[in-house]
């Protein structure tokens, strides 16, 4: 409940790795199957789509979520994917289409365990609402940088988003990675914490009470390439109008 509670109070909150590696069906007894999944989920990184939404060299795959009454997970593209030119106005306003991520990655007993721990969060937040009347969006996201080719997110600068409840998951982070701070505000005009996400899961929670944003991703040296991969998952009251 500590990290509820700071969502609740402060509009964010910063959720080291560590805890995610301690949930049961994470920290499990064999090290090689932790190992396995985690590349597998590694690898999905490879074969994710460049957004055609939106410039920024930044590659994404998309699914959504629904639970049933046994407290299983099902995927799909349930609802249609479109952000508001009020929260996102580069690319607000359009429905956007994103290949589907494939069932070994969505059925990935890592990403079944963030999810179900996400989900889980937002039930004790109980700001808004009950499961059932959420959208719950997954998306992976890889930054890909090179020295004269940066990569960026879309709005570039401090926003809000339209989802109530947003999860920032870290997979991975290169060395030669520069940028990539997250900012956190009261207001576009001040900036009260900047933080990095390093260690694997660490975790960056945001709700509407504070502007967000992550610094454009740059490479230290020439002819190499920086990257970036995390998990967003986001929560949505579906009653909220797109405009």
């Amino acid at each position: 409940m500590e990290y509820v509670n700071h969502l609740a109070a402060g509009g964010y909150a910063f959720i080291p790795g560590s805890y995610y590696q301690t949930l049961p069906d994470i920290n499990c007894d064999n090290k090689d199957i932790f190992l396995s999944e985690l590349e597998q989920l590694k690898l999905a990184y490879e074969k994710l789509t460049l957004d055609p939404y939106s410039a920024g060299n930044r590659w994404r795959g998309y699914a959504q979520c629904r639970r049933n009454e046994q407290g299983e997970l099902s995927f799909g593209h349930f609802t249609e994917y479109k952000q508001t030119k009020k929260y996102n106005p580069d690319t607000g306003g359009i429905v956007r289409h994103y290949p589907l991520l494939p069932e070994n990655i969505t059925a990935n007993r890592l990403m079944q365990t963030i999810l179900q721990d996400d989900i889980a969060f937002v039930e004790a937040y109980k700001r808004i609402g009950p499961l059932e009347e959420l959208s719950v969006g997954i998306h992976l996201f890889r930054y890909e940088a090179q020295c004269d080719a940066p990569a960026y997110s879309s709005p570039v600068w401090l926003h809000k988003d339209d989802e109530d409840v947003v999860f920032v998951h870290l997979i991975h982070a290169s060395a030669n990675m520069l940028g990539g701070d997250n900012l956190i505000a009261p207001t576009p005009k001040n900036i009260e914490r900047v933080l990095r996400l390093e260690a694997l899961f660490d975790t960056l929670v945001v709700n509407h009470d504070k502007y967000h944003a992550v610094t454009p991703i740059g490479c230290r040296q020439p002819g190499e390439t920086a990257l970036r991969d995390i998990i967003l998952v986001t929560f949505q009251r579906t009653m909220k109008e797109a405009a």
